[in-house]
């Protein structure tokens, strides 16, 4: 019997170092989400906390709409608005207006909307 009872006793001994292993496991994964804050989850939720650039489109720009058609027909004099609207350029908020000359080319006026400062000019395909 002695060699049955060995068998027996090897067989318990790696059963009990596989629920140990799985006991360590479960218990650390329990333990991890008991100590993680659960407001960390609002913190990182895309709907609730937009990124800071988003919102620099809320504030009120310094030059307007009409100002900013204004000084993008100053750079492609006698061309006609096809669009304005307000967007960002690299972390500035800028008026970007769409013009066509009398020529057919399209242009993009690029208007910094607190200086009314000309960012760019880029010639549409």
């Amino acid at each position: 019997m002695d060699p049955i009872l060995r068998r027996v006793l090897a067989g318990l001994r790696w059963l009990l170092v596989g629920a140990a292993v799985a006991a360590l496991f479960v218990g650390g994964a329990v333990a991890m989400s008991a100590s993680t804050d659960s407001r960390w989850h609002d913190k990182h939720t895309v709907a609730l906390f937009p990124p800071h650039h988003d919102w620099v489109l809320t504030a009120a720009p310094t030059i307007d709409r009409q100002q900013a058609i204004d000084k993008a027909l100053g750079v492609v004099p006698g061309s006609t608005v096809i669009s304005a609207e307000l967007d960002t350029d690299q972390g500035t908020t800028a008026w970007e207006v769409e013009l066509r000359a009398p020529d057919g080319i399209e242009y993009e006026v690029t208007i910094d909307s607190n200086t009314g400062a000309v960012l760019g000019r880029v010639q549409q395909d």
